[in-house]
This record gives structure tokens, C-alpha cells and sequence, in this order.
């Protein structure tokens, strides 16, 4: 059966990183919202209209169905911090016969702020305002034992984490 990984973590947890390595591992083809944004010409180093954020849910969901009619594995990153945003891909895949697995990175606070602190230094990526931060972090939806969930969370070596969920 094919399989939808949804990512799902607050900024700076690491997503984009560890969908790399699922898309290498599993063959898989990827969806960044963040590229779908840029593609769309938006500037992501400063807040965006939720309305603007819907088209390009509404564009990802044409995507998938695109690659789901070829019979892809996909690995869509985003932070999927709530559980409607979760379901309506999971809707997606369900109308092509497809698995979902959520991918959350379980990531404390703290170490999220110190990245956050760190791309703010470097300007390595983009850095989030506190208007777009904070409210994730506070509104987040953590995926509950019905959703199909693993979880990284920093305590296992990612090989080793790959090898128990991805083999």
C-alpha cells in the first residue's frame, strides 16, 4: 500500500531535515508548503495571509492527487499543527487508497527556541517572527494514538530510528 507521510512539528523541530532523509529512505516524492509558498512568490522571512497560506493548501491538495493517481509514496512537510489540517490530507489520501503516517517531532520548547535563536545568528534559514511562532507553539494539536503517529524525538541516533519505522 502506498503511503502519505505527513510531518508535523512546530518550527525549527527539524522537519524539512528529517523528510529528507524519509524521502531517500522510502523513494518517495516530496511537497514543502514553504516551496509551494516561494514558488507562489511569497517572502516566507515575513508573515503571510492565512488566506494566501489556503491556496496554497488548496494547490498541495491538487498535487496530491496528481501524484496519488500515479502511485507514489509522498512526504509532505509542514507543520500540521492541527489535527483538521491533518485530517483533510488524510481525507486526500483516503479517496486514493493510501496509508497515512504522521512523522511528529516531539521537540521541548526549549531546544526549539535555542534553534530558533541560532537561525536568527546564522541566517542559515528562515527566521520566524514572534507572531508566527508563538502561535503554533501555543495552538498546537499534538497527534494522538488514533492518527498513526511516530515519533522522533531526539533520544534515538536517526539511523537507528529509520531502521525500526522506515524498514
Amino acid at each position: 500500500m502506498n503511503t502519505l507521510y505527513l510531518m508535523c512539528g512546530a518550527p525549527f523541530s527539524g522537519k524539512t531535515t528529517l523528510a529528507k532523509h524519509i524521502v531517500t529512505r522510502t523513494q518517495s516524492d516530496y511537497i514543502s508548503l514553504d516551496d509551494l509558498m516561494r514558488q507562489r512568490g511569497f517572502d516566507l522571512t515575513h508573515p503571510q495571509p492565512g488566506e494566501e497560506w489556503e491556496k496554497t493548501h488548496q494547490l498541495c491538495i491538487q498535487l496530491l492527487h496528481s501524484l496519488m493517481q500515479k502511485g507514489v509514496n509522498i512526504v509532505l512537510d509542514d507543520t500540521n499543527f492541527l489535527k483538521w489540517l491533518r485530517d483533510r490530507f488524510r481525507n486526500v489520501a483516503s479517496e486514493h487508497h493510501y496509508q497515512v503516517v504522521i512523522v511528529y517531532l516531539a521537540i521541548p520548547v526549549a531546544e526549539l527556541k535555542k534553534r530558533r535563536q541560532q537561525v536568527l545568528a546564522t541566517q542559515e534559514r528562515n527566521y520566524l517572527v514572534d507572531e508566527n511562532f508563538y502561535p503554533v507553539i501555543e495552538q498546537f494539536e499534538t497527534p494522538n494514538e488514533t492518527e498513526n503517529t511516530i515519533i522522533f524525538d531526539m533520544t534515538s541516533h536517526l539511523s537507528d530510528w529509520m531502521d525500526k519505522y522506515l524498514s
